[in-house]
């Protein structure tokens, strides 16, 4: 199965029975960032009557969350999260804020209210392949860097920083399905003295 994230933050909405439900979705690399937005998105919408969430991260969808905010539980966090796994996303924070119309809308009147606010705001979204990147800390000489740079072009590695003292001190992420050949590719290297290196996960 193919799973995907977003592009880029998109947002949607919808009135039903005079409640305002207001779809965000986010992409995030992991929790560190998906908390940050989420922090925020409370204090901005303060004065809603409830900012309900669900987020989904990990190659394997692995990590799932939600939260009702006050809703009924089950009528709000869940479908939320239910519309993010049904279409295959992962590194993805969906929140739904709503604003009280006056007339409440019952368990399955939720449901469908917070299951239809973030299918707009899915269908709005630009999808792309949801891709997990590890992390690579790499050390080696002046005289071997350059060559080394094209040679990583094979494995998708993206050069994050470089630093220059007496070594260049080099930070890369590399696509998770890349990580084991990469690895030979490097301790070849390593066992000849020409670099020494560090590989990571990026949650």
């Amino acid at each position: 199965m193919m799973i995907y994230s977003i592009e880029s933050a998109v947002q949607a909405q919808t009135k039903i029975q005079r409640s305002e439900f207001i779809a965000y979705l986010h992409p995030v690399a992991n929790m560190e960032a998906t908390l940050a937005i989420l922090k925020d998105h409370q204090m901005a919408y303060a004065n809603a009557t409830h900012n309900c969430y669900a987020y989904v991260l990990g190659y394997a969808q692995e990590t799932q969350y939600y939260a009702d905010a006050g809703e009924p539980g089950g009528t709000a966090g869940k479908p939320i999260l239910n519309s993010l796994l049904r279409n295959d996303l992962s590194g993805v924070l969906a929140v739904v804020t709503r604003y009280y119309g006056g007339i409440k809308l019952g368990v399955k009147g939720l449901i469908d209210a917070y299951t239809e606010a973030t299918q707009m705001a899915i269908e709005l979204a630009i999808l792309c392949p949801y891709i997990h990147y590890l992390k690579i800390k790499l050390c080696t000489d002046y005289g071997f860097l350059e060559s080394l740079r094209h040679q990583l072009l094979e494995y998708e590695v993206q050069e994050l920083s470089a630093d220059y003292t007496d070594k260049v001190q080099l930070e890369l992420r590399v696509p998770e399905v890349q990580h084991k050949a990469l690895c030979v590719f490097l301790a070849g290297y390593k066992a000849m003295g020409r670099l020494d290196f560090d590989l990571e996960d990026l949650p």
